[in-house]
């Protein structure tokens, strides 16, 4: 039985650069914070006036393809399951990562900054402005620079 076709997205609710403003006060929700009953999760974001110059049309159509087959359950389930991720995490506590490391961040998502204690060969910690949560599409070249500028930077293991 054929379904019928995907509905074309409305509203676009990207964590991005273009989304405008996420900061104290500005109105925005806090993405970690309780999703109201009511409104919902998306009621309250801004509407930004058009797709990000990153997000082409076909790129568009073919996420909104994907969630009109699936849903958004897999984006969403992560946070419906914190507590229970938080409790698996916890035979991870004290754990480091000991391999070379780039750490890159956008300039709206500073988050982690307990990195320099969690990654003993931390090569560098970058922040990348004008992005947002998507940093590799949104500063794709920026992330392709700093991807190459570090793998030429570690010295070639000999496997022979």
């Amino acid at each position: 039985m054929m379904g019928r076709p995907p509905m074309p997205p409305t509203r676009l609710f990207p964590r991005t650069a273009d989304a405008g403003p996420r900061r104290p006060g500005d109105g925005t929700p806090n993405p970690f914070g309780m999703v109201s009953r009511t409104r919902g999760l998306l009621h309250d974001l801004p509407d930004p006036p058009s797709a990000p110059a990153w997000l082409g049309d076909s790129d568009l159509q073919a996420v909104a393809a994907a969630f009109g087959r699936s849903g958004f359950r897999g984006g969403l389930n992560y946070y419906r399951n914190l507590d229970r991720n938080w409790q698996l995490q916890a035979s991870l506590d004290g754990m480091r990562v000991h391999v070379p490391a780039l750490f890159a961040i956008p300039g709206m998502d500073r988050i982690i900054a307990s990195m320099p204690g969690l990654v003993t060969d931390l090569r560098g910690s970058v922040t990348l402005d004008g992005a947002g949560h998507w940093i590799q599409q949104e500063r794709a070249d920026a992330v392709n620079e700093l991807i190459l500028i570090f793998a030429n930077s570690l010295t070639r293991p000999n496997f022979f």
